[in-house]
């Protein structure tokens, strides 16, 4: 463990590493924004209710119709009480272990703190989330209970359809977003099962200020790295979209294109297609055609197939929250159980849900640099502009490869600065190297500074790639604390790869 003991008096201050700004619309965000607490609550709700109802109205089409489009007349009837299956499907309650983590362990928990919780849960779980469980459960630790080398589903779905609290708890903070999504996504997914989580949270993020849905997308798109499957996915839908094909026509592309490539064992050599990038690009398809209308916009993306009730779902999230619960249709949401039943094998209901979504969204914003003014219904957050880089690049070897060989080092360098150093190497050459550092912003490079903002405990992670995306990874224990600098180092971490697998269950 490295301790590091820093000053009180702290702000959050700038990183020496290279970095780029993410907004809205992946670009430059231009000054400070606000959002009053009522609108944010709306939105929330939306976001929450918005899950449940794609969730709901998709569940009786789930992998019934594979790699072929929903005739418009087999889709559900929707019920106003429908809504209340939500709370027994994965999609939401698989949220719940992550959200009290954060309660319990604060928003920047660690990867420990976030896999013990999710070990600890008894609901249903299939695929990735089986799998990284069972790993759990057995004494593989996350990070590695999502790795491939123990998990072959890690490409799948899973951290797709459950990273949305990332997005919800960061409004505007893009940088929040991908880290929570990042750190939390590896308890049971690796990168392209990652990525998911990622640009889903990401769109969530950016529903809170963006004036139309192509923002949305766009944040999400570019917080995943070039060079990814995931992004090629994503920037093939957007393509199609722009040169004036239909959503059948750029589903057929996507079919012919990606449609076989789905490397969980459920999946290889049959049409069904659990893959994260596949049911990625039919997300954006309901949202890139469906252009802001919340029921055309989920009732394409079920109509696409495959996991044609979680598709739904996240667009219905990302768009509730756009829209806020307040501009859901009446008939969607007129029926929503909020205070008499808990989500399977949870003790929170839906507005416990939201509270603690609230409560820890006020936090992420403070561990930002933001702040709040007013009280009651006066309150008002304002929200830093902020860095943000998206994650490294991270893809499963096609065939066996070593991960680089990596060593990472971290130093205090004056009073509230620390010095972050890494080196590595691989035959496939080192791509490149990325610190995350533990108070929900990151950094590239294999060398620079950070200054921590505030006392407390953090846990960096330093991140290198080699040249076909296949990553080690190391990590440091900071106790940031108000009494005169002291060190200790013990290095925690990876160097190279273990050779055991285990197969998917689910």
């Amino acid at each position: 463990m490295l301790r590091v003991r820093l000053p009180a008096q702290m702000r959050f201050g700038p990183c020496a590493f290279a970095a780029v700004i993410l907004g809205a619309a992946g670009a430059a965000l231009a000054a400070d924004q606000m959002i009053s607490a009522s609108v944010f609550q709306d939105r929330l709700e939306g976001g929450w209710a918005g899950e449940m109802i794609g969730v709901t109205w998709g569940a009786p089409t789930e992998f019934v119709w594979q790699g072929a489009i929903i005739p418009d007349g087999n889709v559900p009837v929707w019920a106003p009480a429908t809504i209340n299956g939500g709370f027994n499907q994965d999609d939401i309650y698989v949220e719940a272990p992550f959200i009290q983590a954060m309660k319990d362990h604060g928003v920047n928990c660690s990867w420990t703190d976030f896999g013990n919780h999710f070990r600890d849960t008894t609901f249903s779980l299939w695929h990735a989330n089986y799998s990284g469980r069972w790993n759990l459960q057995h004494g593989i630790a996350a990070p590695w209970s999502g790795h491939y080398s123990h998990n072959t589903c890690c490409d799948d779905i899973d951290w797709q359809i459950e990273s949305d609290f990332a997005g919800l708890v960061s409004p505007g903070q893009t940088s929040a977003a991908i880290n929570l999504a990042w750190r939390a996504g590896h308890v049971m997914n690796y990168g392209d099962g990652v990525y998911g989580g990622v640009a889903v949270a990401v769109m969530h993020s950016a529903a809170y200020f963006a004036t139309n849905v192509r923002q949305i997308v766009d944040a999400g798109r570019q917080a995943v790295p070039s060079g990814s499957q995931y992004r090629q996915v994503l920037d093939d839908v957007v393509s199609w979209h722009d040169d004036g094909k239909t959503w059948e026509e750029t589903w057929q592309l996507l079919q012919d294109k990606w449609g076989t490539t789905d490397r969980c064992s459920s999946g290889v050599g049959n049409p069904f297609n659990i893959d994260a990038k596949l049911n990625g690009a039919y997300v954006v398809i309901g949202l890139l055609y469906g252009n802001g209308d919340f029921e055309q916009s989920m009732r394409i993306a079920m109509r696409c197939g495959q996991d044609s009730d979680c598709n739904p779902s996240t667009v219905g999230g990302i768009l509730g929250n756009w829209l806020g619960l307040s501009g859901i249709p009446d008939t969607f949401k007129s029926d929503l159980d909020r205070t008499g039943t808990k989500f399977s094998n949870t003790d929170l209901t839906f507005d416990d849900a939201v509270a603690l979504s609230r409560d820890l969204a006020r936090n992420v914003l403070l561990m930002n640099g933001g702040s709040v003014s007013g009280s009651g219904a006066n309150e008002v957050w304002t929200i830093p502009t902020k860095t943000a880089l998206a994650p490294i690049l991270e893809q499963w070897p096609s065939t066996s490869n070593a991960a680089p060989a990596l060593t990472a080092s971290a130093a205090v360098q004056t009073g509230l600065t620390i010095q972050f150093d890494a080196s590595a190497t691989d035959t496939d050459g080192i791509a490149d190297y990325q610190w995350f550092f533990g108070d929900l912003t990151s950094a590239g490079g294999a060398s620079g500074t950070h200054t921590y903002g505030l006392p407390g405990t953090y846990e960096a992670l330093c991140y290198v790639t080699d040249g076909i995306g296949n990553t080690s990874w190391q990590s440091f224990m900071l106790d940031v604390t108000p009494e005169p600098a002291a060190l200790t180092l013990v290095g925690l971490g990876l160097i190279g790869l273990l050779a055991r697998r285990r197969r998917c269950r689910g």
